[in-house]
């Protein structure tokens, strides 16, 4: 059986290497996630061409998603790490000119914290690994009491759990890697930190107005977000379930139910999703997972996300190859036990395109062993297959257009080829795309095929359903 959830790997220093990216994808990698908060310019010219060359190499395209850094805030430097005791009084200084007031003093890289703040506010430093409450807010100058103690060192992150804050939607560093992204041609941006529609539509027509033909993935990562669901689910191209921020943010024992209502929203809207955070954390030193982590998969799997992403576990970790093997190996023996279509059939039918979608899945779930073959030109009709989540039936999808099929590959189920049409002869190109499965052996003879097309009658823009037996 054909594995429907789609892995994204990340890239860093132990992956760099155009065999350990070759190596990430015959495993099973369908996307590569390029982290712009640890990459020079010159490091992702290098590992993009590298992953360009490998999937060639290897006879299928994968995605390249560009994750920009965002607006996150940060501490300053410390001279040597601070070992902080409940009760100490931590000062965080919001101007280049005021003067320390206490013993642990440093800067922040945001001089609105004194705006959003007030008395009483929790500051979660470290991922909440220290947590202070604010005691005095003035112009300059934020202080807090240490009430969980730990070590603080330089550069910490800090999240402001139920705080809105008035961070812009992109960085002067994000627009550079937008514009370096954009150049290179990757087929996504992550916009981390998105709290309202407006910050996606900024920067979705940015990248119109560049001549990008990539989309916009929003990173839910706060309270501000989960407030704005349905309308960030709706403006966006895509969901990324940011579970380290919003571990942050949120109450640890919400964390579960979030994450199952960010997916309901997103099957309800038609939007994919990423789970991403600590999916297999303890593979980044060890072999093998721990029992909890596979629970974890299972959870994601049964839910019915696009896509489970790996971090630190393929960029700095010491068996990339291991996990990305262990993913597959899970996901497949959990989808081989449970079916798909449980979320997607709470998803409105809103056109007749979306109605015949769903009376093409429905023939498909009724005649056991076919096979979804969809004819598009710009990945709607394979991409609305995916959201209403065929229960058993692979989706193989054929696009003359390159950048479509690549955006395909993170679409659930979905397993795309590029294949020229002929706009006059829809016969030639079922025949072909049959002779391409079978070469592949992906389908074989006496299998029954459920073809579905908006491309194979372009100029009249017919949309079409096909039975056939191979």
């Amino acid at each position: 059986m054909m594995r429907k959830t789609k892995i994204l790997c990340t890239l860093g220093p132990a992956t760099e290497s155009a065999e350990a990216i070759a190596s990430l994808i015959t495993h099973g990698a369908n996307i590569i996630r390029l982290n712009m908060s640890h990459a020079s310019h010159d490091w992702v010219r290098m590992v993009y061409q590298r992953v360009r060359e490998a999937a060639a190499g290897a006879g299928h395209e994968v995605s390249v998603l560009m994750d920009l850094t965002g607006p996150s805030i940060r501490t300053g430097d410390v001279p040597q790490p601070w070992q902080l005791v409940k009760g100490d009084k931590v000062e965080l200084r919001t101007t280049d000119d005021a003067q320390p007031t206490q013993n642990y003093s440093t800067t922040v890289n945001y001089a609105g914290l004194s705006k959003d703040l007030k008395a009483g506010d929790t500051i979660n430093v470290d991922g909440g690994m220290i947590q202070l409450r604010t005691l005095e807010v003035t112009p300059q100058r934020v202080i807090g009491e240490v009430m969980t103690q730990g070590e603080m060192k330089s550069r910490r992150h800090i999240n402001l759990p139920g705080v809105p804050v008035r961070l812009p939607p992109l960085t002067q560093k994000d627009y550079k890697d937008l514009d370096l992204g954009v150049e290179l041609g990757v087929d996504f941006f992550a916009l981390s930190f998105a709290r309202e529609p407006a910050h996606l539509q900024h920067l979705q027509l940015l990248l119109d107005q560049k001549g990008s033909k990539a989309r916009v993935i929003a990173k839910i990562e706060n309270q501000q977000a989960l407030d704005n669901i349905d309308a960030l689910v709706e403006a966006s191209g895509g969901i990324m379930v940011a579970r380290g921020d919003l571990g942050s943010e949120c109450p640890i024992e919400e964390l579960p139910l979030i994450q199952r209502r960010i997916v309901e929203r997103c099957s309800y809207h038609g939007r994919k999703v990423i789970v991403a955070t600590q999916m297999l954390e303890s593979m980044i030193e060890n072999p093998v997972p721990t029992r909890a982590e596979v629970t974890d998969i299972f959870n994601a799997v049964i839910e019915q996300v696009d896509c489970v992403m790996l971090s630190g576990e393929t960029s700095v970790g010491r068996y990339p190859d291991k996990c990305v093997e262990v993913l597959d190996r899970v996901i497949g023996r959990i989808e081989a036990t449970y079916k798909s279509g449980r979320f997607a059939n709470d998803a409105p039918l809103k056109t007749n395109k979306h109605k015949t979608v769903k009376s093409a899945i429905v023939l498909a779930n009724s005649i056991e062993g076919s096979k979804l073959v969809v004819f598009t030109l710009r990945g709607v009709m394979a991409h609305l297959l995916a959201h209403q989540r065929p229960e058993s039936a692979p989706i193989f999808a054929f696009t003359p257009n390159l950048h479509v099929s690549r955006t395909l590959t993170t679409a659930r189920g979905v397993h795309p080829f590029v294949m020229e049409f002929e706009k006059a002869n829809p016969e030639a190109n079922i025949r072909a795309a049959v002779e391409v499965l079978t070469a592949k052996g992906l389908i074989k003879q006496g299998d029954p095929l459920v073809i579905l097309s908006d491309a194979l009658y372009a100029e009249a823009n017919i949309d079409a359903i096909f039975l056939r037996e191979v």
